[in-house]
């Protein structure tokens, strides 16, 4: 799931500073946004128990939206990943 967001994101421009809202992301990976919200919180820099993520994406919250953005850190990974077009939904 992490790689699939990762791609999804840099694929919405996120990995050039751009926020992608978070039912678009629902929406492109067909998964609750729950199930999402909880990947992106180990996604994060944020410490669960004594161990910090690796900070690939910020979530951010205006309001109701709910916003992510890939981190220059998320960009790189995304840029690493090997998957085929065809694999993920668009």
């Amino acid at each position: 799931m992490a790689a699939a967001l990762l791609i999804t994101l840099a694929q919405e421009g996120a990995d050039a500073g751009r926020p992608v809202s978070l039912p678009r992301l629902v929406k492109r990976l067909e998964q609750g946004a729950s199930v999402l919200l909880r990947e992106l919180a180990l996604m994060g820099s944020a410490r669960i128990g004594a161990v910090a993520g690796p900070g690939w994406v910020q979530v951010e919250q205006d309001g109701e939206r709910w916003r992510v953005r890939l981190t220059a850190e998320g960009a790189a990974a995304a840029s690493r990943i090997e998957w085929p077009a065809d694999d993920i939904r668009s």
